[in-house]
């Protein structure tokens, strides 16, 4: 069989990466194979097969011995050879969004490994990975998985950061995991844990916690999580904590050391006044936001939620606002690849907007921070360009930024986008959205966007967290506040508007409480069928805030 040019190329210029995606590769893939004289590239360092129609690798992979990075994201693999074991250089393996059922044994020998991402398969178990000493970031989410691996917990894998096993099975969290030093984030959100080992609490760098989605025993400790309030969930874990060990006479006091002061708190919480979401229902006269849904955008990305935040000031919490787009999109999101969230100024958006899917040389639109329009075409090629020469500039293996998003699209002949009503496209996702929309410290009025190729319902959840942490963030809308203790909660009371901001009659309004103005949005279809009205009376179900709808 002859060399695939790109192959050939990387052999005679002794190419350290090679990267294979796309309609094109997924033809040859289709008709004969994948090129086995890959494997005969023993330089490479960086091997990217993605967004193929690929279903099986051969066992040759593991002559790539120099191979630092691999990555099979996004393709149909069902299984994998055993002589991936023979790796021994790996730091970043990525097998995202595959068919995968099972993983070789032989995995756990890659004692180099940093980044093992498996998320989006049919994984049931997951083999050992006691031995991976330098692992930093585990990724399970979206599979099957009834438990985390063994050796997960193990107090030698002392650069274990982040878990993130969010829409699996998962039963039972070991008390272990308080032996993980620097454990920063875990999810293990939308699992079937019913009670959480209050060792959980002691992890001493544990910043970001995500049970939401479970079944828990413990109600009050339950109506926490689904706020996703870490603070609040690891300070109520520790007090059962410390009750668990003077009950045990274990001297709780000395097992102060590990937790770090969090200073007075108040533990009866639901004594505390809320913090509230005002949602302002869709006009009857229809002159709120609509965006219709047309048929092309089905098989490409089908699924939009999108919703108003009035009269925010983002004066003082700019960068905090769009620090937590990112780490959502790093979490919830998982890095894209369930959800893309995007933000515009309402003021510059004309409406109606269409949700449309294009031929990337078709679509068209000036990207965030540029100011000259491109073709979806030109943008994308462009960035794989700048990704290559960013990579090899650094010396790095992996895309970073925007870049890392690529991948998404290698499979695709159209490209979602939202057009407005003068055919301008204001976002373009998962990659970018248009400058001529681009919030800023002086934006008062936003129209948000989730869109997904997974569920309408991931994007409603995305959603729902989007809102509940930017109050925890203390990202409100302006309000002015009333005397302590006026309350109004019938509907028939009329909104006011003042210099200051709107003002809700029916908002219980201290200076300590934050609260969001969320005005509805409406999606439908082509024959103008309502889809989704977003927040709904199911949305937004949290004990631990207080949603007043009109």
């Amino acid at each position: 069989m002859a060399a695939w040019e790109e192959v050939s190329v990387a052999k005679n210029e002794k190419r350290r990466e090679l990267v294979l995606q796309g309609k094109t590769i997924s033809e040859r893939i289709d008709k004969k194979g994948l090129d086995t004289n890959i494997f005969k590239l023993t330089t490479l360092n960086y091997l990217e097969i993605s967004g193929t129609t690929l279903s099986s690798l051969e066992s040759g992979v593991g002559e790539l011995t120099s191979l630092t990075s691999l990555l099979l994201c996004n393709n149909k693999l069902t299984s994998l050879p055993a002589d991936i074991g023979k790796l021994v250089k790996l730091k970043i393996l990525n097998l995202s969004n595959n068919h995968l059922e099972n993983i070789p044994p032989e995995i756990s020998t890659l004692s180099e490994l940093d980044t093992l991402n498996v998320s989006m398969n049919r994984l049931t178990e997951i083999p050992s990975v006691e031995k991976l000493k330098c692992l930093h970031v585990f990724n399970a989410a979206n599979n099957k998985l009834t438990s985390l691996p063994e050796g997960l917990f193990d107090s030698e894998l002392v650069h274990l950061s982040q878990i993130l096993a969010s829409d699996n099975e998962i039963t039972d969290l070991a008390p272990e995991v308080s032996d993980l030093p620097h454990l920063n984030v875990l999810d293990l959100s939308n699992n079937k844990l019913t009670v959480v080992s209050t060792s959980l609490s002691i992890c001493p760098k544990l910043k970001d916690l995500n049970l939401k989605g479970n079944k828990l025993k413990d109600r009050r400790f339950g109506k926490m999580v689904e706020q996703c309030q870490t603070k609040a969930c690891l300070e109520y874990l520790h007090n059962q904590w410390k009750k668990e060990n003077q009950k045990a006479g274990k001297g709780a006091k000395d097992n102060e050391k590990k937790k770090k002061k969090k200073g007075k708190k108040n533990e009866e919480t639901e004594d505390v006044e809320k913090d509230s979401i005002s949602v302002k229902s869709y006009p009857k006269d229809d002159t709120g936001v609509e965006i219709k849904v047309l048929p092309a955008v089905s098989s490409v990305r089908p699924y939009i939620v999108c919703c108003v935040i009035r009269n925010l000031d983002l004066s003082s919490k700019f960068k905090e606002f769009i620090t937590l787009q990112t780490k959502l999109h790093d979490t919830v999101c998982q890095k894209r690849q369930a959800a893309t969230i995007a933000t515009h100024d309402l003021k510059n958006v004309k409406l109606p907007l269409t949700y449309n899917a294009m031929y990337p040389q078709l679509l068209k639109i000036v990207p965030l921070f540029k100011h000259k329009e491109v073709s979806g075409e030109k943008l994308v090629e462009d960035l794989r360009k700048e990704a290559e020469e960013l990579r090899k500039e650094k010396k790095r293996n992996t895309f970073s930024g925007i870049h890392k998003y690529l991948d998404l699209l290698a499979d695709k002949t159209q490209y979602p986008c939202l057009v407005d009503k003068e055919a301008i496209v204001i976002s373009f996702p998962p990659i970018t959205n248009s400058d001529k929309t681009k919030i800023c410290m002086e934006t008062t009025d936003i129209l948000v966007e989730v869109t997904s190729s997974t569920s309408l319902d991931t994007c409603k959840k995305i959603m729902d967290e989007l809102l509940y942490k930017m109050l925890a963030a203390g990202i409100a809308s302006k309000t002015i506040p009333k005397a302590a203790g006026a309350t109004a909660k019938g509907g028939d009371s009329e909104s006011e508007d003042s210099d200051e901001g709107v003002v809700f009659q029916n908002l219980r309004l201290t200076s300590a409480i934050k609260t969001l103005i969320v005005e509805q949005v409406k999606v439908v279809d082509s024959e103008d069928t309502l889809k989704v009205l977003y927040p709904s009376r199911t949305d937004l179900s949290s004990d631990l805030i207080e949603v007043v709808r009109e």
